[in-house]
């Protein structure tokens, strides 16, 4: 088992192939045909997702302006690490909440805010819809999750409606981006995008199944209408082999609450943070860190029995889990886990002691 690439670049590099093996052969194809360059350059690209317009009354019309979904990605060399940004965090290059820069000044002022909030430089730009979401999850077979208790909200004038029972549950398209909308909660918008780096994470194991490529590409030849990008395909195809190696980790800017409804970037916590998530080696020995294992009885007696020829003790808990992964608030810690198991490295906004591995019915797929 290999170290899983990010979606969205997958998703890009995917309809560039289609693209180019649906071509007549010109003299050119070889400047364009997928080619073994080495690392990927460095490059720091912002994704986010529009929300829905309204022309009238409880009608809703098309992509809106505001970016309720906003992440700086950041590749490097076979990395792929990335920062969910809260849409409420306040700008003051926005002159208000970060969610609103798109529409007062399209991709260029948003980039600016990402870089004024993550101190961190944002060159591209890919800026998605909700509807071209959908289409790309349906296009990998939907998407699997555990709800501990229903999740209910109800939205007239914008024509949303989500009632999911408790449990295990497959979601279509249109119900994972229901899904990742919900913020009704006590956490609020940092439960959301917790949701969403879990079904990013799912879409891209999903997407790097040969038999699901036909449908994906398909799916990418319709929506690549409806995005706003400078990602080009000469730029990104000859990378395609670069991109089945990359390592993925997601986290969350920290943040502090403020007056009215805007969220602060923690100046102090992020500093040490981004500082040790973007800058964080693998160590060479295991970390001094509480374990814990959570998944699939049979998958978790095997990896406490691995780590114990390691020379690491792990709690056990048999439990449901819709997606693999390494969750801890620790970068320097989660390295070395996400390596060890070759698993993506999630870095939730609710706080986890030590280190969490959750092993799935995924890894057996």
């Amino acid at each position: 088992m290999r170290p899983r690439p990010s979606f969205l670049l997958l998703a890009l590099a995917l309809f560039a192939l289609g693209v180019v093996l649906s071509l007549p052969r010109s003299p050119k194809e070889e400047d364009l045909r997928p080619r073994r360059l080495g690392p990927l350059p460095e490059v720091g690209v912002v994704v986010a997702a529009r929300d829905v317009e309204y022309c009238g009354y409880h009608t809703p019309c098309g992509p809106g302006s505001r970016t309720d979904t906003i992440f700086y990605l950041r590749l490097v060399g076979g990395e792929v690490k990335g920062v969910a940004v809260p849409r409420d965090l306040y700008s003051p290059v926005a002159g208000g909440k970060i969610n609103a820069a798109y529409g007062r000044g399209g991709a260029e002022l948003l980039k600016r805010a990402v870089e004024e909030a993550t101190g961190l430089v944002a060159e591209r730009h890919l800026i998605l819809t909700l509807e071209s979401v959908a289409r790309v999850v349906d296009a990998v077979g939907g998407v699997e999750v555990v709800l501990e208790k229903p999740m209910r909200y109800t939205d007239r004038a914008a024509r949303l409606f989500i009632d999911f029972p408790a449990g295990r549950l497959h979601l279509s398209g249109e119900d994972a981006v229901k899904y990742m909308r919900f913020r009704h909660e006590a956490l609020g918008d940092y439960a959301r995008l917790d949701r969403i780096k879990e079904v990013m994470g799912q879409v891209l194991r999903k997407a790097q199944n040969p038999a699901t490529w036909p449908a994906l590409i398909l799916a990418l030849q319709e929506v690549w209408r409806e995005l706003d990008t400078d990602l080009s395909l000469e730029e990104v195809l000859p990378h395609l082999p670069a991109l089945r190696g990359l390592r993925l980790s997601l986290a969350t800017l920290p943040t502090r609450e403020g007056p009215g409804t805007f969220l602060y970037a923690d100046e102090g916590a992020k500093r040490t943070f981004l500082a040790a998530f973007f800058g964080a080696a693998t160590p060479a020995a295991p970390p001094k860190v509480e374990v814990r294992l959570k998944g699939l009885p049979e998958l978790v007696a095997w990896a406490q029995t691995f780590l114990a020829k390691e020379g690491i003790q792990a709690e056990a808990e048999v439990a449901q889990v819709a997606k693999s992964g390494v969750y801890t608030k620790d970068p320097e810690a989660g390295a070395y886990f996400a390596d060890l198991f070759h698993l993506p490295l999630l870095a939730p906004h609710v706080p986890v002691p030590g280190v969490v591995v959750e092993l799935g019915q995924d890894l057996l797929q």
